[in-house]
């Protein structure tokens, strides 16, 4: 054996041990465990055949939004009319889940309608599908003018 033939087999060696232990380490990384996949939420109707109904109707749960609806910090900071939109869940128990503002014009009108509409508690009766109580999605605009 010459001395490069030598010098060549020592770099094999020193290449191959830390290869080996790259694969090797790569291949221990890979988890071998498996979590079952999460339950998908249950379907959310927005069409359903008999939708949501609030007790007393919808005039009595703008009544209870406007109630809840504190329009004094909104004068002091000179808001004196905006827009908003909120869209909300009603779930198969009839409780408002998963409120959200989509649209509006000013930040503090979104977090007191955000704030107003999270103090509702009464119960609205669920929207059917078929004989079968299902969620379903609400829309409710504000537009408030207090000029």
């Amino acid at each position: 054996m010459t001395v490069s033939e030598d010098n060549f087999q020592s770099m094999l060696k020193f290449l191959f041990f830390p290869m080996l232990f790259w694969a090797v380490s790569i291949n221990a990384q890979k988890d071998s465990t498996t979590f079952p996949k999460p339950e998908p939420p249950a379907p959310v109707e927005s069409a359903p055949h008999k939708t949501p109904e609030f007790p007393g109707g919808h005039r009595a749960f703008v009544t209870e939004v406007l109630k809840n609806f504190r329009t004094s910090p909104l004068v002091r900071a000179e808001i004196m009319s905006a827009k908003a939109s909120a869209n909300f869940i009603v779930d198969t128990e009839g409780n408002m889940i998963d409120i959200k503002i989509e649209s509006y014009e000013h930040a503090m009108v979104r977090d007191e309608f955000l704030r107003a509409l999270k103090m509702v508690k009464t119960k609205w009766i669920p929207a059917e599908q078929d004989g079968k109580k299902v969620r379903s999605v609400m829309r409710q605009p504000l537009i408030f003018n207090l000029k």
